[in-house]
């Protein structure tokens, strides 16, 4: 009986295991995007995109974790890395819900942390 026990035991920590392994080798997102407010430092304006993807990235060694914890997330697009802020709560007064990005080089995003500046955007001005 103890066997039994033993392998009923061993089995669920296996599951366990390949399940934990299997939601980690889930593809990050990628975005295609019409639009971006590019992060300067203390600004951020309306740019168009291309068409190319903006992939999400992980375990990169220019990715600082501070960062990280306040909200930017790592993504790459063009073979540049960037830091993007994404808001996907709905517009002042609207029920639509879309995702607003705001994206800037690594260095650009290290300065406004630095100053511990948060980009707010303004209701004019371009814009998706």
């Amino acid at each position: 009986m103890r066997t039994v026990i033993g392998a009923f035991i061993c089995l669920s920590a296996l599951t366990s295991l390949a399940l934990a392994a299997s939601e980690r080798a889930a593809p990050l997102p990628t975005y295609h995007i019409r639009g971006y407010y590019k992060l300067g430092n203390l600004t951020a304006i309306w740019q168009y995109s291309d068409n190319s993807p903006w992939q999400v990235v992980e375990n990169e060694p220019w990715i600082d974790p501070r960062l990280v914890k306040w909200g930017y997330v790592p993504m790459r697009h063009d073979s540049k890395n960037y830091l993007c802020l994404i808001d996907d709560r709905p517009l002042t007064g609207s029920n639509i819900s879309r995702k607003t990005f705001i994206c800037g080089d690594v260095s650009t995003a290290r300065v406004n942390y630095d100053n511990n500046w948060r980009p707010t955007l303004l209701l004019y001005g371009g814009g998706p």
